[in-house]
């Protein structure tokens, strides 16, 4: 059938159809790959066993994604991840409702709004957000919702469109701070397009994001309390301290966006920005470039300077996707498969690698097995187990984050009250936060670590003795080395070297 062909009702059932058949797809490859949790993932699951106003590291809502779905699933890795298996698909059909708000009355709008959201749901970035649970999941769902109600506010502007686009800036706010950029997006939006500039006249706004705030507000409190941890850590990872030139960084991530949003697409939109006259002159257009160039500029000026993750900029491409398909759709269709095609092969190569190695048979290596970094921690997890069974006086220890928190998870329910070592007493993440070893230090702890010494050792505790070597092969070329000590009361991180050295 001709997508041109398709009345609302036909396309929203082929678009249903088609996210769902996406969202199978993606269950049965965690459930089928048995897909470990990646360590943040294990981290956002532990915080979700204590449900409170922030983290460390990040706002709660993914936190209190987890701590739902576990109760409604269970705490199996599926369980875990249940809801990243929705908010995907959800997002997905947001895109078709803001592309359908966009471009009302055009005789190509249905044809536009179901390849918009066939495009955003095959995005490599996609492919990977939807087998994993991040802050990006959410963060995304409200960042579209807001996108979505803020172009019915400038279009009509009700009072309703502008509160509703406020609650979905603060629910994104309580899911990753990078929601920030609706506003500095709206700025641009409103300078370039004469059309919206009404609207800084208005109260409607300043009332939206002062609801966005008053949202936000629980989290400031808990900040207030943490000494701003959330923040700090935000500035520490962008390395705002130690801006300078860094044209490879540049380089790299910029290159690396044409495998978050996929490489026909991604050429699409650098075509966009660069011939301006091609959206300038049409408010629609423009909003779409403000809320995906604006954020992609951001990136690459903090790329330049100091640093940026590959996947800091996701969710410009919620309004990306549109833009380039609005562009595409009634003259350029054919790239426009071509570049839904292309990634949907990306995903395929994502998912089934170890599939399509075993059939060619290929030993997969650390350097080529895509999920090498979530693999052996299920089978460290066990081995840790059999430690703390063996010494059930003992409680789990652990010196690095994101081991301590694939442990966690991994060896429950004997990691249950673990504990963390921290010697250089920096708060550096959520466990010196909350579960430093100085909090608790009477009894006996197993210490799972790959750096300490035993000289190290013997001044922070009473009583020392090397238990085991854990060794646990991942690929032919990769393991999980670790020592597993057995320690004794906790003298402090500046204690002398008076510990009794026990024989092993």
């Amino acid at each position: 059938m001709r997508a041109e062909a398709l009345s609302t009702a036909r396309a929203l059932v082929w678009l249903i159809l088609a996210l769902l058949l996406l969202t199978a797809w993606r269950v049965l490859v965690v459930w089928h790959r048995e897909l470990e949790l990646y360590a943040d993932e294990a981290q956002y699951w532990s915080w979700s066993l204590a449900p409170a106003w922030g983290y460390y590291s990040k706002p709660p809502m993914v936190a209190w994604l987890i701590h739902l779905s576990t109760r409604l699933f269970g705490d199996s890795e599926l369980g875990v991840r249940a809801a990243t298996f929705a908010l995907w698909p959800m997002t997905a059909g947001v895109v078709w409702l803001l592309t359908r708000r966009l471009f009302a009355g055009e005789p190509w709008v249905e044809r536009a709004a179901f390849w918009s959201a066939l495009a955003f749901a095959t995005l490599p970035m996609t492919a990977l957000g939807g087998v994993l649970i991040t802050t990006d999941g959410p963060l995304l769902l409200f960042w579209t919702l807001s996108l979505y109600f803020l172009a019915g506010a400038l279009e009509q502007d009700r009072w309703g469109d502008w509160l509703a686009a406020g609650a979905a800036a603060g629910l994104g706010l309580l899911s990753k701070y990078s929601m920030v950029f609706l506003a500095p997006a709206f700025l641009v939006l409103v300078l370039i397009a004469p059309a919206y500039r009404r609207s800084l006249t208005s109260p409607k706004p300043y009332a939206a994001a002062a609801l966005a705030l008053i949202l936000l507000a629980p989290n400031l409190i808990w900040n207030a309390q943490h000494d701003f941890v959330s923040f700090r850590h935000t500035a520490e990872i962008s390395q705002l301290d130690r801006a300078f030139i860094h044209p490879d960084a540049l380089l790299a991530f910029a290159g690396a966006q044409f495998g978050v949003f996929g490489p026909l697409l991604a050429l699409g939109l650098v075509r966009i920005a660069f011939k301006p006259r091609l959206w300038w002159q049409d408010a629609r257009l423009a909003f779409l470039a403000a809320f995906s160039l604006v954020p992609l500029a951001a990136f690459l000026a903090l790329s330049l300077l100091t640093r940026a993750f590959a996947n800091w900029a996701a969710f410009a491409y919620v309004a990306g996707s549109v833009l380039v398909v609005a562009t595409w759709v009634a003259k350029e269709r054919r790239w426009l498969v071509w570049a839904i095609g292309v990634n949907l092969a990306l995903g395929a190569l994502l998912y089934h690698y170890h599939d399509l190695a075993h059939a060619l048979d290929l030993q997969p290596t650390r350097q080529t097995d895509p999920f090498a970094r979530i693999t052996g921690y299920r089978a460290l997890g066990q081995e840790v187990k059999r430690l703390l069974a063996a010494h059930p006086e003992a409680r789990l220890m652990g010196d690095d984050r994101k081991t301590f928190a694939s442990l966690l998870y991994y060896a429950r329910p004997l990691s249950q009250d673990a504990v963390y070592l921290n010697p250089a007493r920096h708060i550096d993440d959520h466990y010196a936060l909350t579960a430093d070893v100085a909090r608790r230090p009477r009894g006996s702890f197993i210490l799972i670590t790959r750096t300490r010494t035993r000289a190290e050792l013997e001044q922070w505790f009473a009583e020392v003795r090397l238990l085991e070597h854990l060794h646990v092969r991942t690929h032919p070329d990769a393991a999980l080395d670790y020592q597993a000590w057995w320690v004794r009361d906790f003298l402090g991180y500046r204690a002398p070297a008076q510990a009794v050295v026990a024989l092993e």
